[in-house]
Formats: structure tokens, C-alpha cells, sequence
């Protein structure tokens, strides 16, 4: 089992809705586990909207422009959490989209620079 992490370069945005892969092999648990991180963490009024755990990706609605770095690094924490403590089971797969407009590639394109850091 190795580490699971963000794939920042392959992140997208369409609609205003972050679709983020997770790349690694989950520990048994792990989607349980960061999405029980992710709703203990949540804070109302962050710059996004629900964030949905599946087993091989994250995805984010309503991810206003301004808030892809406080948003990276809350993902990046409760993936970090979620990976040193998982215990339970997995379920769901990945998806992406077609057309963006200007706004959502701009936000897909912050995200995947994080790729780099």
C-alpha cells in the first residue's frame, strides 16, 4: 500500500466544481475515513461547497475564485489525516468533464500548478 495523495495536474474545474483524482492505493477504510476528516474539518462560509470523498477522487461544488490555495490546503490536510489513521472500507470511481468556461479553466489551472510545488 503506498502513500495516497492529491493529483494536483490532473485537477479540473467545471461548473465551478472542483473534480480532483486521489493517487496511491487506499489502505481498507480510507474513503470512510477522509470523508469523516473532511466533514470534521468543514468550516461554513470557506470560499466552497460540499466536499464528496469517492474512492479514487475528491470533488468539491462551489469553489469560488480566490479560494484554490485555503481549499489545497485543507484537502492536503484531511487526505494526511485521513491516510495516517484508516481503517474501514472503500466504495465509488472517477470522472471529468468536457467544456469549461474562462473562470472554471483559470481555477482548473491554479489547481494543477500545485502539481509543481
Amino acid at each position: 500500500m503506498g502513500d495516497v495523495k492529491i493529483d494536483w495536474g490532473a485537477a479540473s474545474v467545471d461548473d465551478g466544481r472542483l473534480t480532483v483524482p486521489l493517487a496511491g492505493e487506499p489502505p481498507d477504510g480510507f474513503k470512510a475515513r477522509l470523508a469523516h476528516v473532511v466533514e470534521r474539518l468543514d468550516r461554513g462560509g470557506s470560499g466552497w461547497g460540499e466536499v464528496k470523498v469517492g474512492k479514487a477522487k475528491l470533488r468539491v461544488d462551489a469553489v469560488v475564485a480566490g479560494s484554490e490555495r485555503d481549499l489545497r490546503h485543507f484537502l492536503e490536510a484531511a487526505v494526511l489525516q485521513a491516510s495516517a489513521d484508516a481503517e474501514d472500507n472503500d466504495d465509488e470511481a472517477a470522472g471529468s468533464g468536457d467544456k469549461r468556461s474562462e473562470e472554471d479553466q483559470a481555477q482548473t489551472d491554479a489547481f494543477r500548478a500545485f502539481a509543481e510545488d
